[in-house]
C-alpha cells in the first residue's frame, strides 16, 4: 500500500503479471488508466493513470463516470 487516503487504500496495480511479457517496443506496456487502484473499506475498487488522478476521483465522485 502507497497510501491510505480518506478511508481508501491507494496503491500500484500489480495484479497483472501479463504486463511483464509485453513487447515495449510497441508503446504497450500495460494500459495507464489502470496502473493505480484504490480500494475502499467497503471492497469497492476504483482505476486511474496517477495517484493524483485517484485522490480527484476519491474527493470529487460525481465528476467521474463509474
Amino acid at each position: 500500500m502507497i497510501e491510505n487516503y480518506k478511508g481508501w487504500a491507494i496503491t500500484l496495480n500489480l495484479d497483472s503479471k501479463d504486463y511483464l511479457f509485453r513487447d515495449s517496443t510497441k508503446g504497450n506496456f500495460f494500459n495507464q488508466k489502470e496502473k493505480w487502484i484504490g480500494v475502499h473499506l467497503n471492497g469497492e475498487k476504483i482505476y486511474g493513470s496517477s495517484l493524483k488522478e485517484i485522490r480527484h476521483i476519491i474527493d470529487y465522485p460525481s465528476l467521474h463516470t463509474k
